[in-house]
């Protein structure tokens, strides 16, 4: 997400804190080392990728569906149509017609060291006419670093020691949120430090890697996913990763991403430990330039949903290959194993097609340790035993571009 204004801001690549940031690095270096945080954001700033190629992670699947600024009642109904179960608004008049519907709501804002008081508190006075059960969120600030770099991360530190106690008072439940791009594979280890306030200043830390922006590897989606978890262990702080993918333009370009670019994207954030998945943004009018784009985004939006609902239960060991293959093992309560292989690659690599998904039904004996007769092979994944059968049953949605299915 970003705040429309500064949509633009995003052609610059480059995490480019401002001087007066610059100033506040020696103490923190001096903080982060007390942490024992030095050790971590070295070595992810010198090897942001590689320190996760090959590592096993664990999560459940993404269970919350997001998008961007709808601007209407009826853009709403449409969005909640598409399998969206929440929105975040600009328009925040808009909320009573949100959850009238039963769309849970965050209520975006654009909070600075400059904002005055008595803005907040029109905010919060805001917050509590939504109906409570469906407020989701409050989102402090959208991509402070290149929306506001004059205004130190510490700043939204600080605000959240202030909020959070309040908020327990008055509005119990409802989390505080702060959403930045990064972290980059261009980040150096003095970005690691100055964003590391920015991890304390949340309870939902919203991340947006968008590597189709410039034909980035789509495999950065998974990775700054694990780059933004090692940032939260620096701070000895475990937050709920909400994810956003881009589903809107930037010139000169002016490209969305091809639907099974989405694809890949969105089961490596679902796979990989994302709450939420979210789209930035709907906007019908943008998508009506590249034609069948909305038809098809519709149907991947129904893929997924039914995806996150017949594993809702199952447990995920996920492994990103050094050829950018994500290999995902999920384990159902009945014992039934499922693999998901993806290609993150816009070339075929590993026998897989080029952006290929494809899913296998793999199953333990019922009480004992060896597979059932049809599998011709085991392999460790994790701390269990992995069975594969005899054939290999792709994915029935080929999950190509131009499937019909």
């Amino acid at each position: 997400m970003a705040h429309s204004a500064s949509r633009t801001d995003h052609a610059e690549c480059t995490f480019a804190p401002a001087p007066r940031r610059r100033l506040v690095f020696a103490w923190l270096l001096l903080a982060n080392l007390a942490l024992g945080f030095a050790a971590v954001a070295q070595q992810v700033a010198e090897s942001p990728n590689a320190t996760y190629v090959g590592v096993t992670t664990t999560a459940t699947i993404t269970q919350r569906f997001e998008i961007y600024d709808p601007h209407s009642a009826e853009e709403l109904q449409a969005v909640k149509e598409m399998g969206f179960t929440q929105v975040i608004l600009d328009w925040s008049n808009l909320h009573a017609d949100a959850t009238a519907i039963g769309l849970d709501v965050v209520l975006a804002n654009w909070w600075t060291h400059e904002t005055p008081a008595a803005e907040i508190e029109r905010a919060l006075d805001l917050a509590k006419q939504v109906e409570r059960r469906n407020l989701a969120g409050i989102s402090v600030m959208d991509e402070p670093g290149r929306n506001s770099p004059e205004t130190p991360a510490d700043y939204y530190a600080e605000l959240y020691d202030r909020l959070r106690p309040r908020l327990d008072r008055e509005l119990p439940g409802v989390r505080l949120e702060i959403s930045h791009w990064g972290p980059l594979t261009s980040w150096s280890e003095v970005d690691y430090y100055l964003a590391t306030p920015l991890y304390k200043s949340a309870d939902v830390m919203r991340i947006m890697p968008y590597p189709d922006l410039y034909d980035g590897p789509l495999n950065d989606v998974y990775f700054m996913m694990q780059r933004s978890k090692s940032l939260m262990a620096g701070v000895d702080r475990d937050l709920p990763l909400l994810v956003i993918l881009q589903a809107w333009t930037l010139p000169p370009k002016s490209e969305l991403p091809t639907i099974a670019e989405l694809r890949v994207m969105a089961y490596q954030a679902m796979l990989g430990g994302a709450t939420t998945l979210s789209f930035y943004h709907y906007r019908p009018e943008e998508w009506s330039q590249t034609p069948g784009f909305h038809e098809a985004f519709s149907e991947l939006m129904n893929e997924l949903t039914r995806l996150s609902e017949r594993f809702a239960d199952a447990s995920i060991e996920s492994t990103m290959t050094q050829t950018g293959i994500l290999l995902a093992i999920l384990t159902l309560p009945s014992n039934e194993m499922v693999e998901i292989r993806i290609n993150t690659n816009r070339a075929a690599v590993d026998g897989l097609d080029a952006l290929a998904v494809e899913q296998s039904t793999l199953r333990f004996a019922e009480g004992l340790g060896t597979c059932h007769e049809n599998a011709w092979r085991t392999r460790r994944v994790g701390n269990g035993r992995r069975c594969s059968r005899r054939s290999r049953t792709p994915f029935s949605r080929r999950l190509r571009v131009g499937s019909s299915e």
